[in-house]
């Protein structure tokens, strides 16, 4: 899988193919250009030679983000190839994976190594998943992987079960969190505190890891109308 341009100079994404409980779709890896040159990488996929090729020659990678509990399936192969980056954990995930030593676990505020370039909140309310989502600034994107996909007619990659399913629970054709999100959420106030804080930052895209990505003016109102069955304040209204 060849990596995509996004922002010219600052934004790549590549997909790649997974299946989970009989549903088959594609999940998407994020690498950011920070204003160093270093490369940020978020949410790995399996690292062919050619992508791995891809990635060195658009620069160092310096980060390697595991940025949910879903989200750390491939992240070792990224750790044996670039040895040297720092590689950051979500919350939750080290009980998960004791196989992985990782340097950091994520905070619920930008990090000191890109601090400046980033903003990050974690995701709350959910002892099933757990994710934290990026902000970055330059570009004016929110980087996600569960709390928002995005499946239409047009997705590549999906399979029979997944269009069936989504459609039969309301899930299709717009961006919604994860089924996961909806099933397990238990504390709508700490998830609408959390959501909030996201909705305050000035982004114009969001790059999830499942479906198409969305940009434009309207963007957090597509994020707010997503969220609005997982927040108590929003349903008031």
């Amino acid at each position: 899988m060849a990596l995509q341009a996004v922002v010219p100079g600052r934004i790549w994404v590549a997909p790649f193919p997974i299946r989970y409980a009989g549903t088959r779709f594609l999940t998407r890896m994020t690498v950011v250009r920070l204003q160093d040159g270093r490369l940020w990488l978020h949410s790995p996929i399996p690292l062919d030679e050619p992508l791995e090729a891809e990635i060195r020659s658009l620069g160092k990678v310096a980060f390697i983000i595991a940025p949910s509990t879903f989200h750390h399936l491939y992240v070792s192969k990224a750790m044996r190839l670039w040895p040297q980056a720092r590689t950051f954990a979500c919350p939750g995930l080290l009980s998960k994976r004791p196989d992985l030593e990782f340097d950091a676990v994520l905070a619920d505020h930008a990090e000191p190594e890109w601090d400046g370039e980033f903003d990050q909140v974690r995701s709350r309310g959910n002892n099933i998943i757990r994710e934290v989502v990026f902000f970055h600034r330059d570009t004016r994107t929110l980087i996600v992987v569960d709390l928002l996909e995005n499946f239409h007619d047009d997705t590549p990659g999906t399979n029979l079960a997944l269009r069936l399913g989504f459609r039969l629970f309301g899930l299709w054709g717009r961006p919604v969190p994860a089924p996961e999100f909806l099933m397990f959420t238990w504390d709508k106030r700490s998830s609408e505190q959390a959501i909030s804080r996201m909705l305050q930052w000035d982004f114009q895209r969001v790059i999830m890891a499942h479906g198409e990505w969305i940009e434009g003016p309207d963007v957090k109102d597509l994020v707010r109308e997503a969220w609005k069955p997982l927040t108590r304040q929003w349903n008031r209204q």
